[in-house]
């Protein structure tokens, strides 16, 4: 595996990240918790790096929810096999 670059993330968020088949394919433990959902989007992918942004996205009014935390884990497929390009990992919070 390439670099990985988690500087954004949160504290004692996941940092896992493997690549799949022929590398076109790449993987990623999230986190979310009670009742938000975790999901990820290719922020970018040029020749120099890939980008994912790991999403949580919560309810827009407060309400009662679990205290658990889950770790889902995502695949999403490049353009191009990953090789020796750098993987920077971004975190939203959103609302809906």
């Amino acid at each position: 595996m390439t670099k990985v670059d988690a500087a954004k993330l949160p504290e004692g968020y996941p940092r896992k990240v493997w690549t799949e088949g022929d590398g076109s394919r790449l993987g990623v433990t999230a986190q979310e918790g009670g009742c938000s959902r975790a999901s990820v989007e290719i922020g970018e992918q040029s020749t120099d790096k890939v980008v994912l942004t790991l999403v949580e996205t919560s309810p827009a009014t407060e309400q009662m929810c679990t205290m658990d935390i889950r770790y889902p884990v995502f695949t999403v497929n490049l353009n191009a096999p990953l090789a020796q390009r750098p993987v920077i990992l971004d975190y939203q919070q959103r609302k809906v």
